[in-house]
């Protein structure tokens, strides 16, 4: 079993995310060129936080947290479709991760694989997990790269439509539910319990669906608060066998269809581009960063390697982001084993 770190490392890996949050929150205050909002407000208020110890929390019996804040970003310059992706938009339904392809990502209501789904180098003493569901496996090609990078083992374990979240997973477009996720998670989890992780990396949707006790479909705070009860649960089960457990947040999103929408538009990406507000939803971002917190558990917020410009632009170095309107293309997802990689590798025990 890991060993717990020193009481340093500990409030310091505690104070993380509210550290992250002053910074994405002083930087976003200084970019509000259209609000009524200046300069010398931001660093009044960031130095506030900084007087108050240093959290984005107010020093109070209630500990109000501080919610994130629209993004504010430079419009999208617009312009054609690259040749080079034009010649590849065709293929874009199959850039998906190899779990898909070698079935190590569990589908909807069928049997789990009996594959041992490891990557990387097999042989290593040192397993890293990606563990979620269909969101977290669009992470694959960027944490196998890391894997291959610094000769790690990987063990994938993703499944569809079944959020980490230690809750029901209810099926809108069939209104049954998932009885399988609830055993498929529980066996998951044992499995992260044995082979001890060096790091895990943990993600999923922001559009699950749940219910209660009675089988009623949840909504509004209900819904969430089911979901903060949930993963919390499984949180602490995945930090209590974990050495570095990171709790990516869930990506922007796009309304686009895609490949049709750019075959469609060669002359103008802008025409399948997504609004930052439609593709950034701060409030689940703000539930998502307080739960890391109140767990003890690193929080990754990727917003801005996926988005930064409004409307979000639908192509990155070249490559296609989305294969879909929640799932990223294998292709886009590569290039953000660096950025994670920055943010992670000051934070390992």
């Amino acid at each position: 079993m890991w060993q717990i770190g020193s009481l340093s490392k500990r409030r310091r890996k505690a104070s993380y995310s509210a550290n992250r949050y002053q910074e994405t929150l002083f930087s976003s205050l200084l970019r509000c060129e259209n609000q009524i909002v200046t300069s010398r407000l931001a660093v009044l208020l960031l130095a506030g936080m900084m007087l108050l110890g240093g959290s984005a929390y107010a020093d109070s019996p209630t500990q109000t947290p501080v919610a994130i804040p629209a993004y504010q970003f430079p419009g999208l310059i617009d312009g054609p479709v690259p040749d080079s992706l034009q010649a590849t938009l065709s293929t874009t339904s199959t850039d998906m991760p190899k779990p898909y392809k070698d079935h190590c990502h569990v589908q909807q209501n069928l049997t789990a694989t009996t594959a041992s789904c490891l990557y990387g180098n097999l042989a290593s003493k040192t397993t890293i997990v990606l563990f979620g569901d269909s969101h977290a496996l669009s992470w694959f090609p960027a944490i196998e790269k890391l894997a291959i990078a610094k000769k790690w083992r990987l063990l994938s374990l993703t499944m569809s439509s079944c959020w980490p979240a230690s809750i029901p997973a209810w099926n809108p477009s069939t209104n049954i539910l998932m009885t399988n996720c609830a055993i498929w998670r529980k066996s998951a989890l044992s499995q992260i319990a044995k082979v001890k992780p060096y790091i895990t990396f943990i993600t999923g949707t922001r559009g699950f669906a749940t219910v209660d006790t009675d089988g009623n479909v949840l909504d509004g705070d209900a819904k969430i608060n089911a979901w903060k009860s949930g993963m919390a649960v499984t949180l602490k089960a995945v930090k209590k066998a974990s050495a570095n457990t990171f709790f990516i947040s869930d990506t922007p999103i796009s309304t686009s269809s895609f490949p049709d929408c750019l075959l469609n538009s060669p002359d103008s990406v802008q025409n399948c581009a997504t609004p930052v507000s439609t593709a950034i939803d701060t409030e689940w971002l703000t539930v998502e960063r307080d739960l890391a917190s109140s767990t003890n558990v690193t929080w990754v917020n990727p917003t801005e390697w996926i988005c930064n410009t409004d409307p979000c632009s639908p192509i990155s170095d070249g490559a296609l982001i989305y294969r879909d309107g929640g799932h990223l293309t294998a292709t886009f997802a590569v290039q953000l084993e660096r950025p994670l990689w920055g943010e992670i590798s000051s934070e390992l025990n």
